[in-house]
């Protein structure tokens, strides 16, 4: 049986009001009592927190590094880079602000416990690579705008 299955309508059972104490009471059982009352297949068969998704952030923040770097090419290639260049603006945007979302959402995930510390420095170095790649995009867009003006 894995631990994450499904709920199923036979796991929640509705309190019977003629059996022992009614579900108002004042006394709640603790400890085993308040296990020994859930139903089988319930008791710790759940497990609350997710994984993050580190890896598959921190590859598309280091695409999006890469790409954003792609406008210098206009240097290396002065008759097709441009075409590279603009290529990798537009990319390096594309997946550069899902990926700040995205990063954004997990730490904030693993901040209130609903996903594992697992990999949460792959989030956090996702995070801050991302917005080095929308800065890094900004500047040599500036950079090539500027020098080819002048």
């Amino acid at each position: 049986m894995s631990p994450n299955r499904p709920l199923k309508l036979d796991d929640v059972k509705k309190p019977e009001l003629t059996e022992g104490a009614h579900p108002f009471a004042e006394e709640k059982p603790e400890g085993k009592e308040a296990d020994a009352q859930a139903p089988v297949d319930y008791r710790g068969a759940y497990v609350n927190a997710g994984k993050s998704n580190g890896v598959l952030l921190l590859s598309m923040t280091l695409t999006g590094f890469v790409a954003s770097a792609l406008p210098l090419s206009r240097y290396i290639w002065p008759e097709t880079g441009w075409q590279l260049a603009l290529f990798g603006w537009l990319v390096s945007w594309i997946i550069a602000l899902p990926a700040l979302v995205f990063a954004v959402n997990d730490l904030k995930a693993i901040r209130l416990g609903r996903y594992t510390d697992q990999g949460k420095w792959m989030v956090t170095l996702a995070f801050w690579l991302t917005l080095l790649t929308v800065v890094n995009s900004i500047t040599t867009a500036a950079v090539v705008l500027f020098f080819d003006a002048g």
